[in-house]
């Protein structure tokens, strides 16, 4: 499987756009340590790392053949009169969904998770007097094959069917960039409107998009809760403002593990501004993991306060929660707008999509509208 050996977590065809001539063979970066661009670096090596899917290929083969209908996708986006119909609507929402699971930067931060949670539970194990299996051990074949189910648990229950895709048209004098995790997942509703910074993909005011090129960005969002002007039936909408190019630009700089990449050398001075005006909103931890300890109680409710780790897994009834935690970003797009009646449902603090309640078979009754 020598032909395997280099698998990519961003893949060639996401590149080709960005890259030098559109060829495929070069493309401009910015990396963030030492912080200097990097001009016409080989694409081949980038974003690789050897047998990230597995040494079999099995993975790498079916990514492979999703990367491929992409790439032709992408090809036909640049034709002035294609229009988008349904099959390349599915495309881009689960490939932007495929793309936001399978990074190194999205497995590192799920072994991250794990490791907090393994080494808190072999604490607790130890305090009862328990021993610690360590086939639990967290590894990294193993949080990327939980990735993977994840995606593929997602697209079988057909969570993003009912957001609307409208590919971006970049008007402007500035390009789009992309980053080593390219795939961003927002919420300008539960952020700026609620103030809440945990949601997953059922969630109500879900956005996600993706960078096509320097020109063309596919942008998937909650029709119950934002709008977006002039899309007409060609699926695609124009933009004029640089600020709004800036907007979802910085969504990359706050994401980025490594690198930026970019199509024009000369931009290479903007990018490396623009980068460092948004280091304040790049996260320091995307994920939260909080541990409490049953300390009263009637027959019917329990009260668990938050506690010291070490004192909680000595407990005998444990809770614990773990949550991933979204960056609020300093702009917004202008393209994307609140409607009047935006609207999801509720059952606490979860605000989810009429269509999660639809895919989960959830019992309606229980939630309740929330404007």
């Amino acid at each position: 499987m020598a032909e395997l050996k280099n698998q990519h977590f961003v893949p060639r065809a996401h590149f080709r756009p960005f890259s030098a001539g559109g060829a495929g063979k070069a493309i401009n970066l910015y990396l963030i340590e030492p912080g200097r661009p990097i001009f016409g670096a080989p694409i081949k090596g980038q974003c690789a790392r050897d047998y990230l899917y597995g040494k079999d290929g099995r993975i790498e083969r079916l990514l492979g053949m999703l990367e491929g209908r992409y790439a032709k996708l992408i090809r036909d986006l640049t034709e002035p009169l294609y229009r988008l119909d349904d099959t390349d609507q599915w495309l881009l929402r689960y490939f932007t969904l495929l793309q936001s699971h399978r990074t190194a930067e999205q497995i590192a931060r799920g072994l991250t998770r794990m490791e907090e949670m393994a080494s808190f539970f072999r604490k607790a194990e130890e305090a009862h007097g328990q021993q610690w299996d360590p086939r639990h051990d967290p590894t990294e074949h193993r949080v990327m094959t939980e990735l993977m189910l994840s995606f593929n648990e997602q697209m079988q229950e057909r969570i993003l069917d009912d957001l609307k895709v409208v590919i971006v048209r970049n008007r402007t004098a500035r390009d789009f960039v992309t980053s080593d995790d390219p795939a961003v997942t927002t919420n300008r509703w539960l952020l700026q409107r609620k103030r809440v910074r945990i949601f997953g993909t059922n969630a109500a005011g879900l956005i996600m998009f993706l960078p096509l090129g320097p020109r063309l960005l596919a942008m998937n969002y909650d029709p119950a809760v934002y709008s977006v002007a002039a899309t007409g039936r060609s699926g695609m909408v124009d933009l004029t403002r640089e600020l709004d190019v800036l907007a979802f630009n910085e969504h990359q700089y706050m994401r980025a593990a490594e690198a930026i990449y970019f199509h024009r050398s000369e931009e290479a001075g903007a990018i490396a501004a623009e980068f460092d005006a948004a280091k304040p909103w790049r996260p320091s931890a995307w994920d939260s993991f909080r541990v409490a300890r049953r300390d009263d109680g009637t027959d019917t409710h329990s009260r668990f306060s938050v506690g010291d780790p070490d004192e909680v897994a000595r407990a005998n009834e444990i809770l614990f929660h773990l949550a991933r935690e979204w960056p609020f970003p300093p702009r917004w797009p202008s393209i994307l707008r609140f409607r009047a009646n935006a609207h999801g449902f509720t059952k606490g603090r979860t605000i989810v999509r009429r269509a999660y309640m639809v895919a989960s078979s959830a019992e309606r009754s229980v939630y309740r509208r929330v404007t």
